[in-house]
């Protein structure tokens, strides 16, 4: 009977703060370049203030994706950031020992991976940092005007399944399951639920609640009653007052605020809601701009040219046919 002789292979020790593998290649390391949602003060000598890109270690459960919106600890606090791009290399200067993790993902794809692309190739064609064409393009402190919430997924949740869950994840469910909207800031589940943060993690690996940020809502724009005057001959029915004020009206373009036009002649709004009755004038709320000063108040008034556009105006009307003209340093 033949023997089968089996060579063993050769034993690995295990030394401290080794792995217990063999010579297998370890898979390469990915880092996350993000954008705080902090001021980052620079050295220059007119200390303004710049934002920076900081690195960060992703984890191996999180799959992260250039435009999620994350939290990392940031010094002795946990602060949003935003992913904006993947890599394997760390900057110059930068070892491993002294990154941090990333937390958590808030939100999955806030910002669409087009987004992020679309400024890699504004930067790269006016030759500027990226960082520079994010500021510009991003709301300033979007992050800290957003919010973080919580809501049920319920068609997700088996029947009876509740039993399964640990006792926080089940008093975030049942916090949830209490709202008329079935979902709440995560601010306020913090403070409802003592260390909510384990019970979400299992919740979101079940895929039983979702986490989403919720843009600050856009301001209110600023509305102030305008008058505006829409017949060109008056009807004969007219009082003094009304003729007045729509003579008032007439000289200012035929357009103003209600209450300019009730200063300028000295009367009250029942005489401008008659002429609106007798279908003269139109009272309605009018956004009032940001650099506007009046309506109709300020006249256009001639513009005194350079030499140079002077120039220009005079070789232009001297001309008896047509003609294609180009002015330098005009596009």
């Amino acid at each position: 009977m033949s023997q089968t002789t089996q060579t063993l292979s050769k034993p690995i020790l295990a030394e401290p703060g080794s792995s217990y593998t063999s010579n297998h290649p370890q898979e390469s390391q990915e880092w996350v370049e993000v954008l705080v949602d902090v001021p980052f003060k620079t050295s220059t000598d007119d200390a303004e203030e710049e934002e920076k890109l900081f690195t960060y270690k992703i984890p191996p459960e999180l799959d992260i994706q250039p435009g999620d919106i994350l939290t990392v600890p940031f010094g002795s606090q946990q602060v949003g950031a935003i992913a904006i791009r993947k890599t394997s290399q760390l900057p110059e200067g930068l070892t491993s020992d002294r990154i941090k993790n990333v937390s958590d993902i808030i939100t999955r794809g806030f910002f669409p991976p087009t987004y992020w692309q679309l400024i890699e190739k504004v930067a790269s064609y006016y030759q500027t940092p990226i960082i520079r064409v994010i500021r510009t393009a991003l709301p300033p402190g979007l992050l800290k005007r957003s919010q973080r919430r919580i809501r049920i997924i319920a068609e997700a949740i088996p029947a009876g399944a509740e039993i399964f869950l640990n006792a926080t994840a089940k008093k975030i469910l049942e916090t949830l399951q209490n709202s008329k909207t079935k979902d709440y800031t995560w601010q306020y589940i913090q403070r409802q639920v003592k260390g909510a943060n384990r019970g979400l993690k299992d919740l979101l690996q079940r895929g039983w609640v979702e986490s989403y940020l919720e843009p600050p809502s856009p301001p209110k724009p600023k509305l102030r009653q305008a008058v505006t005057l829409v017949v060109q001959n008056l009807p004969k029915d007219l009082t003094p007052r009304q003729q007045e004020v729509m003579e008032v009206l007439r000289r200012n373009g035929g357009e103003t605020w209600l209450t300019e036009l009730l200063n300028s002649c000295k009367t009250n709004s029942s005489v401008v809601k008659k002429l609106e009755e007798k279908g003269c004038v139109i009272i309605e709320p009018q956004e009032v701009l940001r650099r506007e000063e009046g309506r109709g108040n300020i006249r256009d008034e001639i513009k005194m040219l350079t030499p140079y556009q002077a120039e220009a105006l005079t070789t232009i009307t001297e001309i008896q046919e047509f003609a294609q003209v180009l002015l330098h340093g005009v596009t």
